[in-house]
């Protein structure tokens, strides 16, 4: 009886796994071309999507798709097998696929080689899958030090947004931090392991557009910039414009006759004193780079986050 009943369910997977491979060979390895964004003019946002994939996947694809909307999902490699298609996906869709460690370590409890582990071993998976080897690296819980970032050899990327879906699991409170939060060049972070979370989507993405956002990944938002391994990044910075340097007034034309304390002459060049609101030059002061870290994170403990 064990081997009779045995035989059916190896049967299934061997046809599900057909499946997969039939799916996986249908979609385009080359992602299809996103129309470029300049984010220094345009008011951008990237979302995020971490621990997946998972169930809930597909349909946030489809309502990304709907809304023509790019993301970056920082993906673990313990979850890549069975899942190759949808990967195949992210990418023909104009996705970023990222990198969340192997297995959703703390990865300052980790020595650098198994830390380096975690990274390559997750590398490989994704690329596997994708056919794209991935740039960008986010550490689980955010937990992260200068040792970490070293074994790491990636820009980490945080987030400016935390909508902790993690915690509430609430399709409203989701919505309300994703609609009112996000700044310009800010990185909200969101799960797609959560229904709640990917339920949300359809409205979030409806009301930032209603706020003039486009919806960009995390290496659009940076384009431009050269981002640095193993560094932090929380949000990316909206350059502020070059002030143009003021010219000096010159003369509507010539006085009609010499008055009191004037030349006798007509003028012919710069007048010697410049009207008091008149700025005489570009100001010194420049923008600022890469802001710091926040306090909150200082080293210290952090909030659980379901791997």
């Amino acid at each position: 009886m064990l081997g009779a009943s045995a035989c059916p369910q190896s049967h299934g997977r061997e046809a599900q796994k057909a499946r997969q491979q039939a799916a996986i060979k249908s979609v385009a390895p080359s992602p299809s071309p996103s129309p470029a964004v300049d984010c220094v003019k345009a008011k951008c946002v990237a979302l995020t999507f971490d621990d997946g994939p998972g169930e809930h996947t597909p349909q946030l694809l489809d309502d990304l798709k709907n809304a023509g909307a790019d993301a970056t999902f920082f993906m673990l490699g313990q979850n890549i097998q069975g899942n190759e298609a949808l990967l195949k996906r992210m990418v023909q869709e104009g996705h970023e696929v990222a990198n969340h460690s192997w297995s959703h370590p703390d990865l300052t409890g980790l020595s650098s080689s198994a830390v380096r582990w975690e990274v390559e071993r997750t590398n490989k998976a994704i690329q596997a899958a994708s056919g794209v080897r991935p740039t960008m690296f986010r550490p689980p819980y955010g937990s992260t030090d200068e040792r970490v970032g070293r074994a790491v050899a990636m820009p980490q990327i945080m987030w400016s947004v935390d909508s902790l879906d993690w915690q509430h699991h609430s399709v409203s409170t989701n919505v309300r931090i994703g609609t009112r939060e996000p700044r310009s060049g800010g990185i909200v972070l969101y799960h797609d392991i959560h229904k709640e979370t990917v339920d949300a989507i359809p409205q979030v993405l409806s009301n930032l557009k209603r706020r003039g956002f486009t919806f960009v990944t995390v290496s659009q938002l940076f384009r431009g910039q050269k981002l640095r391994p193993g560094h932090q990044y929380l949000q990316a910075e909206r350059p502020k414009p070059k002030p143009k340097p003021s010219r000096p007034l010159t003369p509507s034309g010539t006085p009609s006759g010499p008055s009191s304390g004037a030349p006798s002459g007509p003028q012919s060049g710069v007048p010697s004193h410049a009207p008091s609101g008149v700025p005489s030059g570009v100001p010194s002061g420049t923008p600022s780079g890469t802001p710091s870290l926040p306090p909150s994170w200082i080293p210290g403990p952090t909030p659980p986050v379901p791997g």
